[in-house]
């Protein structure tokens, strides 16, 4: 996510945003070209690097499916509104855009307990496998793009859970885009 104004440890401030949006663009390209097969991507719909995959893949032309956590609003506030009223908008575009590619986690999506490993989850744990789970319905071929500072989130679930899982979970990493590098 972009941080949010004022953050005292940096992971991704905004000033940062079109060097991570090049880093995306240049790292889809490259998984396009080794694949050869239809493509699709997945992600949730936080500010930054979520929401700026969904319009990265526009641009090249490649379908997506927003996975959410939580009701729009309430994952508006958790993971969008404190980038402020930009994001909000970009967001709203997002879902608009997506209508019927956009899903909503609830009570009754059940797991396979091959991924849940018998661990209790929480609602962001939960959605990182969700959207495993829907990957692995989808395509023979799944890899991991993240945009990621490479250490442990401000809670559990966050992207550190999902870079870790998905080897096990039949899921190619591809090399994480280090946010450090795209404002050093």
């Amino acid at each position: 996510m972009i941080d949010a104004p004022g953050r005292a440890n940096p992971r991704f401030p905004a000033r940062a945003e079109p060097a991570a949006h090049a880093a995306i663009q240049r790292s889809l390209e490259s998984l396009l070209a080794a694949h050869s097969g239809p493509t699709i991507g997945i992600a949730g719909g936080a500010s930054g690097g979520d929401i700026l995959f969904h319009e990265v893949c526009l641009d090249l032309a490649i379908p997506t499916r927003l996975y959410l956590a939580l009701p729009i609003d309430a994952y508006l506030q958790a993971s969008v509104a404190a980038a402020g009223p930009l994001w909000v908008d970009r967001f709203h575009a997002l879902v608009a855009r997506l209508g019927t590619a956009v899903q909503i986690l609830d009570d009754t999506i059940a797991l396979p307990a091959s991924l849940t490993q018998g661990e209790p989850l929480n609602i962001w744990a939960h959605t990182n496998l969700w959207m495993v789970s829907e990957a692995i319905s989808l395509a023979p071929q799944r890899t991991l793009l993240a945009l990621w500072d490479g250490r442990s989130g401000d809670g559990p679930g966050g992207t550190e859970h999902l870079v870790s899982a998905a080897p096990s979970l039949g899921v190619d990493v591809f090399p994480p885009i280090q946010t450090q590098s795209l404002f050093a």
